[in-house]
């Protein structure tokens, strides 16, 4: 067993001449060598206790695995230390060439302690899965393999001689996106379709609407008496004839019919400043309102249909109207007078509600129409249902006013059912069909 004289360390390899700890000749101690064996625990021995092999080593004294190098007081020039021959560890640390001179007698100064100049490899790292093996503290130190040579670094280019430039590639041209584009086209796509849908509703689907009429006009019975037909040479029709309205036929009555002729006598306020020639007839069961054409009245005639004493079945009623002709040219106007009147008749009616307008054929003239509907309720005869009819008639030939004609219904008069029914079934088919303007 070896022991060092600075640091009291001993170890069990008499080969070893080196204290790896400072660097001092090792010396002979007085124990034995010894060998300790230590015992690797079972692999499957899961409380077998763990023991700690602890190195001893003083970090903050000296590094074992760093390289120190030194030199003593004097400088001197050795040859290299040969790893091959140990045997004197004086010849090893201080070659015959650069021994360091001995301190004189009698003095108390230590020498100087070799410098290190190369620290042991480390003791190699068992696998974790393999067992330990046994240490001891016999038998001799194998040599270790020398290390490879470190690789030569690659020879550096002669700055005489510059490297061939080498082509650069081509740049290559930035690819641009197609975004804007896709969104300038479905820009203008978005423009030119609402553009044409703007122009499809003011020049096709406008005017349709405007057209259109929502009640069906059913087919008026055949008139009994045969239309007279007269024929004219081109020779005979002057130009002022051509912008006059043909007469249209007469009606002819049934035998219990009344006429009605429309006189200028007894009237007053709008409905002199606008009086105009009609006629039509009605039924001699109907009652002729004494308050219409009259001073102060608002109608020129109002005539009903009465169940006893003063129920109401049907009634027609004529005003006068400004209206403007032809109808299919003043569409927008005639429903400005729709609206107005509309506005009138439901500040009188309960529960009124218009339910259609549009153009129509009323006898044998074109006009506009709009029809409601209502309630009469807490009546003699219960709640009764009210529908109305309203026709305006323009001015015929070189005529200044038109005229209005009002037709209400209740659910008194048995023919009746719906809005629908009135002036097609009942009695006031008669007044429409009869009605003409003009001298009588």
């Amino acid at each position: 067993m070896k022991r060092c004289p600075k640091c009291s360390r001993t170890y069990t390899t008499n080969t070893q001449k080196f204290c790896t700890h400072d660097g001092v000749v090792l010396e002979n101690a007085d124990v034995g060598p010894e060998t300790v064996r230590i015992e690797p625990p079972a692999l499957n021995d899961q409380d077998a206790p763990t023991k700690a092999i602890s190195r001893e080593l003083v970090t903050n004294e000296f590094d074992p695995m760093k390289t120190v190098m030194s030199r003593p007081d004097g400088t001197f020039t050795g040859a290299p230390r040969s790893t091959q021959d140990l045997s004197s560890p004086s010849e090893t640390l201080y070659p015959p060439a650069a021994k360091p001179p001995a301190p004189p007698s009698g003095s108390d100064q230590p020498l100087p302690a070799p410098a290190q100049s190369s620290v042991p490899l480390p003791p190699p790292q068992s696998s974790p899965s393999a067992p330990t093996m046994a240490l001891t503290g016999s038998g001799p130190i194998a040599a270790s393999a020398p290390l490879p040579p470190p690789p030569s670094p690659p020879p550096s280019p002669s700055p005489a001689a510059p490297l061939p430039p080498q082509p650069s590639a081509p740049p290559q041209a930035k690819k641009k996106s197609r975004l804007p584009l896709v969104l300038g086209i479905l820009a203008v796509l978005l423009i030119l379709g609402s553009g044409v849908l703007a122009a499809g509703y003011f020049f096709v689907l406008r005017p349709m609407l405007a057209r259109r009429t929502v009640t069906v006009e059913p087919p008026r019975p055949p008139v009994e008496t045969p239309t007279p037909r007269i024929e004219a040479t081109p020779n005979d029709v002057s130009q002022k004839d051509k912008n006059v309205a043909p007469e249209p036929p007469p009606y002819s009555a049934p035998a219990d019919a009344v006429a009605f002729v429309n006189s200028k006598e007894n009237l007053d306020g709008k409905l002199a400043e606008h009086y105009l020639d009609f006629s039509f007839y009605y039924p001699n069961r109907w009652h002729k309102d004494p308050s219409a054409g009259v001073p102060g009245a608002r109608n020129y005639v109002l005539v009903e249909r009465r169940l006893p004493p003063d129920f109401t079945q049907e009634s027609f009623a004529v005003a006068w109207s400004s209206s403007a002709a032809p109808v299919a040219e003043n569409l927008a106007l005639f429903h400005t007078m729709t609206e107005n009147l509309s506005s009138q008749l439901a500040s009188k009616f309960p529960g009124y509600r218009k339910v259609s307008e549009g153009q129509t054929k009323a006898g044998v003239y074109d006009g506009y129409e709009f029809h409601f509907e209502g309630q009469s309720n807490n009546t003699a005869k219960g709640d009764l249902k009210l529908w109305g009819r309203v026709v305006f008639l323009p001015p015929q030939g070189d005529g200044k006013d038109g005229v209005t004609l009002l037709m209400l219904a209740t659910s008194l008069a048995p023919e009746l059912k719906s809005v629908d029914d009135v002036g097609v079934k009942g009695e006031l088919p008669m007044m429409l069909e009869s009605f003409r303007f003009g001298k009588q």
